[in-house]
Parts: structure tokens; C-alpha cells; sequence
């Protein structure tokens, strides 16, 4: 039986509404270590037909899937039963160890111990007053949201494959807009900046998030697949000084 190919439009109906075990491989071109998952989850297919329902799903086509399951590291084998996510396994696994996991499920009827989570954002506790011991990090990003003119700061991880895919899209804003002022954070290299800039702009901190500065405030702010070229150019027109 041939792996099945996934869509953001069709999982809800080919997944969550599927009776039984489901198994998706989350996958990327780019990704070499995705390949090696190609063999075994033919293997797979072939081992568990009219049992379990094996599928793939590229991670960048599909970012609504990608973000409702926080789906951050490729590859990840999601595993499904009665459309409830009941095991995460992230990074290329052994055919053995896919074995096993469904195996596992199988036996105990899949009994849902992972929940989704949730991609909703929330409001940060308020910043705090400025005081003599405020870190670096602290006064670095209270320059950032100081800034005069329209800023866009840009907060990429380079370990998701959701952040990878909302780049590109910074990246040609920028090469479209030489003239608007930014700033690009990648969490790994600057996460002190990036932990002082949820406290100070009082927004969740995600990854990856656009935020529009200005004078001490967020103009405006987008995470994960909200953040386009076309979106981008929208939101600097909509917070443009008139005239």
C-alpha cells in the first residue's frame, strides 16, 4: 500500500476523523535527514495494510497542520488514534523503533497520552519599571521598541521548520523594502534579547514572531504562518504616518 500524501485541506477528514491508528511522517525537501524515513515508511505501509494508515505530510506546504501540532523539528512522526495525537517522535528514528511505537498502539488501543498543544497566544505579566539592575538585554530591547520610525523585528528559530518557511518571507520583505528599518533575533544565538522583548513588548514570546515598533510600542505582530511578504507590506502601509 503507497504512504499516503497529506494536506492542510484534507487532514482533518483523511486524520482526525480516521476510526483507527494513523501514522504522518512531517517532512520537508531540505531536510536530509527526512530521507532516510522514505524506505521505512514504505516498509511501514506495506507492513501494517488495511491496519494502520501511514502518510506524509510536507511541512512546507501545509504550515496550518505544522503549527496546530507545534511541529518544530524535522523530522517528526506524528501518531494518531481516533484523531486524538497519542505519541510525538522527533528526529529520524530506526525502522525498529516505528515498529514498536505502532505496535504499542495497536495493543492498547491507542489511548491518547499527548495532547495538541495549543498555538494560542496570550499577554506576557506586565514589564517591569526600569530599574539601575535592568540586564543588557532589558535596555536592548527597550531601544528596539524606542525607535522613531516603523520597525520590524523579526524573531527566528533556526531549529523549526515553521520559522524556515516564515524567513523566506521576511527575507524577501526586506529585499523588496530596502528602506524599512530591522532587526533580525534568532532565538538560539540571542535569547536573553529574545526573552527581554516578550517582557518588555508584554507579548507571548513565539517563534517565529514579526513585531512593527514604534516610540515604545507594538504596532503590530504576527507568529508563525500569519507572517508573509504580503502581510508585511500590508501592516507597514496600515501604520505609515499620514502624509
Amino acid at each position: 500500500m503507497p504512504v499516503a500524501l497529506l494536506t492542510d485541506g484534507a487532514f482533518a477528514t483523511d486524520v482526525l476523523a480516521h476510526p483507527g491508528l494513523v501514522v504522518v511522517d512531517v517532512w520537508a525537501e531540505w531536510c536530509t535527514p527526512c530521507r532516510a524515513l522514505v524506505p521505512i515508511f514504505t516498509t511501514l505501509a506495506d507492513r501494517y495494510d488495511g491496519r494502520v494508515r501511514v502518510a506524509k505530510l510536507d511541512a512546507d506546504a501545509n504550515l496550518e497542520t505544522v503549527t496546530r501540532f507545534d511541529v518544530r523539528a524535522l523530522p517528526t512522526v506524528l501518531i494518531f488514534q481516533g484523531g486524538a495525537l497519542v505519541e510525538r517522535l522527533s528526529g529520524a528514528r530506526s525502522l525498529g523503533a516505528y515498529v514498536d511505537a505502532i505496535d504499542a498502539h495497536l495493543a492498547r488501543g491507542g489511548e491518547a497520552v499527548v495532547a495538541a498543544p495549543s498555538v494560542e497566544r496570550t499577554m506576557a505579566p506586565p514589564a517591569p519599571t526600569t530599574t539601575t539592575a535592568d540586564s543588557e538585554a532589558i535596555r536592548e530591547a527597550r531601544v528596539l521598541l524606542s525607535h522613531h520610525e516603523a520597525m520590524l523585528v523579526f524573531k527566528h528559530s533556526n531549529s523549526c521548520p515553521v520559522s524556515f518557511t516564515a524567513k523566506r518571507q521576511y527575507d524577501e520583505f526586506v529585499a523588496a523594502n530596502p528602506g524599512v528599518t530591522t532587526r533580525l533575533v534568532i532565538v538560539q544565538q540571542e535569547r536573553e534579547l529574545s526573552q527581554a522583548l516578550e517582557t518588555v513588548s508584554r507579548l507571548r514570546h513565539e517563534s517565529p514572531q514579526a513585531l512593527i515598533v514604534r516610540d515604545g510600542r507594538v504596532l503590530w505582530d504576527a507568529s508563525h504562518g500569519g507572517i508573509t511578504k504580503p502581510r508585511l507590506e500590508q501592516a507597514f502601509l496600515a501604520v505609515r504616518p499620514p502624509g
